[in-house]
C-alpha cells in the first residue's frame, strides 16, 4: 500500500518534471565540481537558512568521518590493528556519498519543488543518519568494531594506554556530539516546515487513497 502510494507520487512528479526539463550542471566544490548545488538561486529565499544548516550537517558528517580516519590511523600506529583503519575508511567512502544521495539531495529537491515524496525520503534516511551519529558518539563495541569509531567509550578505553590518541578520540567524540545536536535541530525545523506547508496532509491523503484502492 505504502509502496503503491510512493509510486503514484513519483509518477506524478516525473510527469511534472518532464514538462519543464532542466539540466543540472556540476558546480560544487568550485575547485573540483562533482555535484550540482545552488541554494541561492534554486531554493526559495525563506528556506535558505534551513537549507544551509542542512548542508552544514552534511559537511559536519564529512568532517566527523574524516577526523575519525585521522584518530583511528593514530590508534593503528600505536598497535590497535589494521582492521579498525579499514573500517574507518569504509565509513567515510560509503557514509559521505550515501548521505548526499539518500537524504541531502532529496531534501534539496523537496525544498526546490515542494515534493512530498522527497520529504518522505529525507525523513526516512535522516533518522538513520541521526541514529548513526548518536551511536558513533558513544561507540559501544557492538555492530561496529569498537575502536573504529571515535566515541566516548573507546576514547576512555584508549586514554589509559595512549594519551595523545585518547585526545584524538575525545575530539572525535565532541564532533559527533555537535553533529548529533545539529542534526536533531535540522529535522525538527524541516518537520515544522513540512507540517506548515500542508505536505503532511497531502501525503496522508495519498496514503488513504492508496489504502482505499487496495481495499477495493
Amino acid at each position: 500500500m505504502l509502496l503503491h502510494t510512493i509510486y503514484e507520487l513519483k509518477r506524478r512528479e516525473d510527469a511534472a518534471a518532464r514538462a519543464g526539463i532542466t539540466i543540472e550542471e556540476k558546480n560544487w566544490p568550485p575547485f573540483f565540481p562533482i555535484i550540482h548545488h545552488d541554494i541561492a538561486n534554486e531554493i526559495p529565499i525563506h528556506l535558505h537558512r534551513l537549507q544551509y544548516f542542512a548542508f552544514a550537517s552534511l559537511l559536519g558528517l564529512t568532517a566527523c568521518l574524516f577526523w575519525n580516519i585521522v584518530a583511528v590511523t593514530a590508534a593503528w600506529i600505536k598497535g590497535e590493528g589494521a582492521t579498525i583503519w579499514f573500517l574507518a575508511i569504509i565509513y567515510f567512502i560509503s557514509g559521505v556519498p550515501g548521505a548526499y544521495v539518500l537524504w541531502y539531495r532529496p531534501l534539496y529537491r523537496a525544498m526546490r519543488t515542494e515534493s512530498a515524496l522527497n520529504f518522505g525520503w529525507f525523513f526516512l534516511f535522516y533518522l538513520l543518519h541521526i541514529g548513526f551519529v548518536i551511536y558513533s558518539a558513544v561507540a559501544p563495541p557492538i555492530i561496529f568494531k569498537g575502536k573504529s569509531l571515535t566515541g566516548i567509550l573507546p576514547a576512555i578505553d584508549i586514554m589509559g594506554d595512549h594519551a595523545l590518541v585518547g585526545i584524538f578520540y575525545f575530539i572525535g567524540f565532541g564532533m559527533f556530539c555537535l553533529e548529533s545536536l545539529l542534526s536533531v535541530w535540522v529535522i525538527q525545523q524541516v518537520y515544522m516546515y513540512f507540517r506548515g506547508s500542508g505536505k503532511e496532509a497531502e501525503m496522508k491523503r495519498e496514503v488513504a487513497r492508496g489504502a482505499l484502492r487496495a481495499a477495493i
